[in-house]
């Protein structure tokens, strides 16, 4: 790929007067050398940010230093997007992580998050890592789990659910809990005595599961978790949905309401974390000796559970490779509104650092 200098990209017009000051102002000089594709990519970021107005309010200042780059976790993205991530530092020595992938499909929202990092040194490393979310303040759970969209899903989605969800985003009915993998398909368990398995979105989907009562015509809501900050990269994730289901097909499984329901299966998938906001609710609202007894038993967590998904032994790769299959078919079914190909080059081709002209703003 040939590298000029921005003076020579504007002067074969791949570059506009406007834009080259606009690169100008950022901290790219007239004769630094670089891609085009980088340079139009460090333009449509800038576009992004000041349309973004969670990133206007963090970085209201004075910004210094920019890094950017694109992240590792981009090569198991899940759709025909890119991610591109920014380090910024203001002018008072704080560092902020963006993290943006646009959305080329009307259904599915874009993701744009910033989050105030510790340590300079630490931040890309983190972004570059196996949890990337870890790079960025504030990731531990509370009430709501920070950078994670939670969004009601129209009722067409039960017809439609790649116009709308994401492989591997976490799905919601009612009480009830699910991965989404791709082309009308699941990971789940159902309840006592079952499994956790693939099953198909219909039953996922069907009135009254796990017993609920939908006799009143009720619509049950359904909603899409989505980390817009990867908790975990994508291929971690695929290896451990392949291991559980792999795992507890071969074993009795060990669901239990209070340490080991639905929500926290796919919560531990996707987040790696720990939590069960049904649980919180009833230890909240009954309180007293069964409040109690509830908290006591989720801090005693089953052992076989709380094991870490890489420890469970199993030979996964069907599984694997039909989690795979199942994405891949997602993506055939999405309507695009940019060509794929044509999206495949927006992103950088090479890590870029710059210092912005007197210090610049994001206006």
């Amino acid at each position: 790929m040939t590298k000029k200098s921005l003076q020579d990209w504007y002067n074969s017009n791949n570059i506009s007067y406007s834009e080259k000051e606009k690169l100008n102002k950022i901290g790219i000089n007239n004769y630094d050398y670089h891609n085009l594709i980088d340079l139009q990519q460090i333009l449509r970021c800038e576009n992004w940010a000041q349309n973004s107005s969670e990133i206007r309010n963090n970085l209201s200042g004075r910004i210094r230093k920019i890094v950017f780059f694109t992240p590792s976790f981009n090569d198991s993205k899940p759709d025909a997007s890119n991610y591109s991530c920014a380090i910024v530092t203001d002018d008072n020595d704080n560092n902020w992580a963006i993290v943006y992938r646009p959305s080329y499909v009307n259904g599915i929202d874009s993701d744009v998050a910033i989050g105030e990092a510790s340590n300079y040194y630490e931040v890309e490393s983190k972004l570059n890592s196996d949890y990337p979310v870890t790079a960025v303040k504030n990731s531990s759970v509370s009430d709501s789990i920070p950078y994670v969209s939670d969004k009601k899903l129209p009722s067409d989605v039960k017809d439609n659910p790649d116009r709308y969800l994401l492989p591997l985003d976490v799905v919601k009915k009612g009480i009830h809990y699910g991965v989404y993998l791709g082309n009308k398909w699941v990971v789940h368990v159902l309840g006592k005595g079952q499994n956790v398995k693939f099953d198909t979105w219909n039953v996922f989907c069907s009135p009254g599961i796990l017993g609920s009562s939908n006799s009143l015509g009720i619509e049950e809501a359904m909603n899409r978790m989505h980390p817009l900050i990867p908790y975990k990269k994508n291929d971690i994730i695929i290896r451990h949905i392949a291991k559980i289901v792999s795992y507890e097909s071969n074993k009795d499984s060990s669901y239990h309401f209070v340490f080991n329901n639905c929500e926290h299966l796919v919560k531990r998938l996707v987040f790696g974390i720990d939590d069960s906001q049904q649980v919180q609710w009833v230890a909240k609202n009954f309180g007293g000796d069964l409040g109690n007894a509830f908290n006591s038993i989720s801090s005693t967590i089953n052992s076989n559970f709380k094991k870490p998904f890489d420890e469970l032994t199993s030979n996964y790769s069907y599984e694997k490779g039909k989690v795979e299959q199942y994405i891949r078919e997602a993506e055939r079914n999405r309507c695009y509104n940019h060509a794929q190909y044509r999206i495949e080059e927006e992103k950088f081709q090479e890590r870029i650092e710059v210092s912005p002209k007197d210090w610049c703003r994001i206006s």
